[in-house]
């Protein structure tokens, strides 16, 4: 009787003993899980990190390109109406008689000059200010398409990382 009690003591103690084993390996296994599952964590959040701080750097860089292309646009736009200020003046120096027109424009002025008879009679059909207009029109196109040209490869030395 005493051996069988002792048996079963025995037979007790080693099924704690496997039970307590059992509950050890499980509980190092969810250490070990949780410790890679904190390892993936900080993995992530390390890549977030760097993610985020790539970002900013985009979102500065484009700031500083927008910044840049705004003063390349407002350039362009000061260079194009001083190109419109231009051809006015042009146009009004041209009237005043500050200006005088090449020689290929003032064919029409000399030929209407040639009898002082025909001068005095003659009504004025608006050709020299069709003529001052016109020279102002080209001067002011050219400008135009200068300062276009300057807006333009500003812009394109911005695009392409140059300094300008």
């Amino acid at each position: 009787m005493i051996t069988r009690i002792l048996a079963a003591l025995i037979l007790i103690l080693l099924a704690v003993v496997v039970w307590q084993r059992g509950s050890v390996s499980i509980a190092h296994r969810a250490a070990d899980n949780a410790g890679a599952a904190r390892d993936r964590a900080e993995g992530q959040r390390d890549a977030a990190k760097v993610e985020l701080s790539q970002a900013q750097a985009v979102i500065t860089t484009e700031r500083a390109n927008a910044a840049k292309a705004s003063a390349v646009a407002a350039q362009y736009e000061k260079d194009k109406a001083d190109a419109q200020a231009a051809s006015d003046r042009l146009v009004a120096d041209l009237r005043a008689g500050n200006q005088r027109l090449h020689v290929r424009w003032q064919a029409a002025i000399a030929t209407s000059e040639l009898s002082a008879a025909v001068a005095a009679g003659a009504v004025t059909d608006g050709g020299a200010d069709d003529r001052h207009q016109s020279a102002g029109r080209i001067i002011g196109a050219a400008d135009a398409c200068d300062a276009q040209v300057k807006g333009l490869q500003a812009f394109a030395l911005l695009c392409s990382g140059g300094v300008r």
